[in-house]
């Protein structure tokens, strides 16, 4: 029965001083919305403009083309959502595509 009591004892003092460390840290550190922003609407808008670079398998503008694709892989390892505006809005102003 003793070691039950210490058992129980040491869980809950664990969890009280976890809980007291993580309320601590996340009170302390602001919360970024960047992680949860979506790509995909950005990617989509990319991938258009790229489609528009084309007549089927016959590109128009290779170098524009070049650039459209290379803006497609900096915009999908970007890592907030100020990043990939940039990104969309540099895509916008270099090439004929439409916003």
């Amino acid at each position: 029965m003793g070691i039950n009591v210490k058992f129980t004892a040491a869980v809950i003092v664990v969890v009280v001083i976890g809980f007291t460390a993580s309320s601590y840290f996340f009170s302390v550190q602001p919360i970024s919305g960047d992680w949860m922003f979506d790509k995909s609407k950005y990617i989509q808008e990319i991938d258009a403009c790229l489609e528009a670079q084309s007549f089927g398998e016959i590109t128009i503008n290779s170098l524009a083309k070049n650039f459209v694709t290379n803006l497609k892989e900096q915009a999908e390892a970007s890592q907030s959502e100020e990043e990939i505006k940039a990104i969309v809005d540099r895509l916008y102003d270099i090439t004929n595509c439409e916003q």
